[in-house]
């Protein structure tokens, strides 16, 4: 346990399940010669309240707070002490000192967090921005930048090399795969709720059918085909040439549903393909990877994404930018 009066450059708040992400901070920042309050306590496991008070210390005194913030941020034993000396800190001496991280979408947020207060997604730009975003608030807040020892370099590199041994561990897990596989399906079940509220709330005229691992968008002349390619059975990343992804495909024409049979007078044609790589989150979870693009979408929000492809390519065919089929 710190002691308090120890003050540091920057303090972070996070959950049990976020520590592999707020430790990879940590160390990236402490390789700028700055002094982290980094305490992998087990917030849900706590039994007793010993030490809660002098745990407010350091988010009470830090130049910056880092809130890695989910859902359940704030109700669990350690973070609800953090929450309050975090938002007492910011109330007494303003909110420059807060560096706040949403890590998931779509989450309601501290009722005192206001609604102009700049917030950082951690989904949009990743942890090498989030790093400098927080040296550069640490500046501004008076704190000085150091260069790299090399026993934070050091730290850097074995923290980065036990990510990369996990990632590739997890890549060949059998249970691992297996729940990725689950997060697929349940990712095409979201997809067919967000579809039946766009006819409800839109009086859009979309189908969508479904089928283990694939799924079929349509409306109008236009569809969207979502499928799983996985070309090793116990390995879900790219070997040579094959590539193990899930493929979104934009067509000209009405593809058949998963399931049922449909004759074309002619085929549909493509217009674009998206592919969504799996990947391994700093946290060890799941995140998916566009592939050709510096793009990491949680699994929670791809099902939204997916749609969000479907309606662009509605509004193209609309525009009278997608050639309708000539029969």
């Amino acid at each position: 346990m710190p002691m308090a009066e120890e003050v540091f450059d920057v303090a972070i708040s996070f959950l049990v399940r976020d520590e592999p992400t707020a430790a990879a901070v940590a160390e990236r920042v402490e390789a700028a010669g700055l002094k982290v309050f980094f305490f992998p306590h087990r917030q849900e496991e706590l039994a007793g309240t010993n030490g809660m008070e002098s745990m407010r210390a350091p988010f009470l005194e830090a130049r910056v707070n880092v809130v890695l913030f989910r859902k359940m941020w704030g109700e669990t034993p350690w973070t609800r002490v953090e929450d309050g000396a975090i938002s007492e800190r910011c109330f007494k001496g303003g909110w420059s000192s807060l560096m706040f991280v949403e890590l998931e979408k779509a989450t309601p947020l501290p009722k005192w967090l206001p609604g102009t207060h700049i917030r950082f997604n951690f989904a949009d730009y990743g942890i090498d921005q989030l790093v400098g975003a927080i040296k550069l608030r640490v500046q501004e807040q008076g704190g000085t930048i150091k260069p790299p020892d090399a026993l934070a370099k050091a730290k850097a590199v074995k923290s980065e090399a036990d990510y990369l041994a996990d990632r590739d561990r997890l890549m060949r897990d059998r249970v691992w795969i297996d729940q990725m596989h689950h997060s697929i399906r349940a990712t095409l079940a979201e997809i067919g709720v967000l579809a039946k509220k766009l006819r409800e709330e839109t009086e859009l005229d979309v189908t969508f059918g479904t089928q283990d691992r694939m799924g079929v968008l349509r409306t109008g002349f236009v569809s969207v085909g979502i499928g799983w390619t996985q070309p090793i059975f116990n390995y879900v990343g790219d070997y040579g040439k094959d590539e193990c992804h899930l493929r979104v495909a934009e067509f000209s024409g009405l593809l058949a549903l998963p399931g049922g049979k449909r004759w074309y007078l002619e085929a549909p044609k493509l217009q674009r393909e998206w592919k969504f790589k799996v990947d391994v989150a700093r946290d060890r979870g799941l995140v998916w990877r566009l592939a050709g693009k510096n793009e990491h979408i949680p699994a929670s929000q791809l099902a939204d994404r997916i749609v969000q492809i479907f309606l662009d390519l509605v509004s193209r065919a609309n525009q009278g930018k997608v050639e309708p089929p000539h029969l």
